[in-house]
């Protein structure tokens, strides 16, 4: 991609050169516009592109494994030791009007979100105000941070920020979820807890989220095989 951009720069040069500043303004458009179709390919991409996004992703692992498996009414056998693992959890295409209403219907219940702002002001209710100030256990911490992650999450898939934007604001939650619990198994175990209790256990929902809780720590490419203490920059 450096190539591409030098030979770019050196295009329009030879263009200013040549034509002035009205072929330097045509070759700076084009230029803007290869770069918003790169940016676009690599939101497209929903797998994990390195360890960061691995461990963001195992915030909300055992959400998006059973939201990627799991289809109302069907008698689906899951197999979470193989799901894919990907931002959102949904399979793709990315941003595909089918998706789009599968992450819409989502935040509208049960959350009651309809648009970004909403979004962003809960996630900052739940992660640094009082969402999670009256949190009594570990439970309900994990229960508020990592629905964080998950939020920013949807609100990547659908087009609401940009990769980078919820790769930073990931991280600033991940770095709070880091503070609070002494590790995988502490942060995952108190989100299993809170969850069952929301899901009303003993449920086939329930038995499904002890089940990718189990094979998260059993996949080769598990997010938990990273540090705890990541360096989330």
């Amino acid at each position: 991609m450096a190539y591409l951009y030098a030979l770019l720069l050196g295009l329009a040069l030879a263009v200013m050169a040549r034509t002035g500043l009205p072929g330097l303004v045509l070759v700076a458009a084009v230029i803007a516009w290869i770069i918003f179709r790169t940016m676009r390919r690599r939101d497209q991409d929903l797998s994990p592109k390195n360890d960061t996004e691995r461990w963001i992703f195992g915030t909300y692992a055992n959400w998006a494994l059973y939201n990627c498996e799991y289809i109302p009414d069907n008698n689906l056998m899951p197999n979470y030791d193989s799901t894919p693992i990907l931002l959102g959890g949904r399979r793709g295409p990315y941003n595909s009007p089918d998706q789009r209403q599968y992450f819409l219907n989502m935040l509208d219940s049960p959350w009651d979100i309809h648009s970004k702002r909403e979004l962003l002001e809960t996630v900052k209710y739940m992660s640094v105000g009082p969402g999670f100030r009256k949190c009594q256990t570990q439970a309900d911490r994990a229960w508020e941070l990592c629905r964080c992650t998950q939020l920013l999450a949807i609100a990547f898939r659908l087009g609401w920020i940009s990769r980078s934007e919820m790769i930073r604001r990931s991280c600033q939650t991940g770095k709070l979820i880091q503070k609070t619990f002494s590790g995988w198994q502490e942060m995952s175990e108190s989100f299993l807890e809170r969850c069952l209790q929301w899901m009303e256990d003993p449920s086939p929902g329930a038995d499904m989220r002890r089940a990718v809780h189990s094979a998260l720590w059993l996949r080769p490419d598990s997010p938990y095989s990273l540090p705890w203490d990541f360096p989330l920059n």
